[in-house]
């Protein structure tokens, strides 16, 4: 089944420099292949699993986007609200 373009690519070009981009798995291959086609290098895409690793932690972010098909749980919206305030203007 060929992958459809539109969303991710969207949502990819739109992020701010060096913001980091969830992916909806830890397969994050596919969305890095997108990311350098599209010029966006600057992204750092990881899977969901960066959340509730607590590998935000410290660091100071430009913004936090999830993919638009990924669907956060219990504990993964709960360290995303806390990574959230690591965001800096």
């Amino acid at each position: 089944m060929a992958r459809q373009t539109g969303q991710t690519t969207s949502q990819l070009k739109a992020a701010p420099k060096n913001a980091v981009f969830i992916w909806v798995s830890g397969a994050t291959q596919y969305p890095r292949d997108l990311a350098r086609k599209l010029g966006r290098e600057d992204l750092k895409i990881v899977g969901p699993d960066w959340l509730t690793s607590d590998r935000w932690r410290g660091l100071e972010l430009s913004d936090i986007i999830l993919d638009h098909a990924l669907t956060l749980k219990g504990r993964e919206w709960e360290a995303y609200d806390h990574a959230k305030t690591r965001i800096r203007p």
